[in-house]
C-alpha cells in the first residue's frame, strides 16, 4: 500500500468508528478548515489508537521503533503491512487496517461519506 497522506494545516475528527464491520472514518469539513470535505475511510480494521480531535494530520508507514512499540501492546494481532501510524501537532497514534481510501468533496459536515460508513440523514 503506497502512503502519501499529508494535511498538517487541517482539522481532523475521528467520525465514526464502527468495531463490528471494522470500519473507521476521518473527516476533515469544509466548514472548518478548508476548501473541500475530506473523509479517509478505513476497512479492515483490527485496531485504533487516536485522539478524537486531530490537528494536522500525516498517515505513513512505521520504522523500527514504532513497529517495537505498537506490537508491545498489540502482540499477535498486529499485521505489519496493515499498521499505519498516525502523527500531527502535540499527538501520535496508530490504525491497523487493511484499506484506506480517500474522498475530496464539497459535500457539507454532516452528509453521508461515499462509501456509506455514516448512517444517511
Amino acid at each position: 500500500m503506497k502512503l502519501d497522506i499529508d494535511y498538517p494545516e487541517r482539522i481532523f475528527r475521528l467520525w465514526i468508528y464502527v468495531p463490528t464491520h471494522s470500519k473507521l472514518l476521518l473527516r476533515s469539513g469544509l466548514e472548518t478548515s478548508g476548501t473541500s470535505r475530506i473523509d479517509i475511510a478505513f476497512g479492515g480494521v483490527l485496531a485504533v489508537s487516536l485522539p478524537v480531535s486531530m490537528e494536522g494530520l500525516t498517515i505513513g508507514k512505521p520504522d523500527s521503533k514504532s513497529i517495537r512499540s505498537v506490537a508491545a501492546q498489540l502482540g499477535s494481532r498486529l499485521n505489519l503491512d496493515d499498521l499505519l501510524i498516525v502523527r500531527g501537532r502535540d499527538y501520535g497514534g496508530y490504525i491497523v487496517a487493511s484499506i484506506i481510501e480517500i474522498d475530496e468533496s464539497d459535500r457539507r459536515m454532516r452528509e453521508q461519506d461515499k462509501w456509506g460508513i455514516t448512517p444517511p440523514g
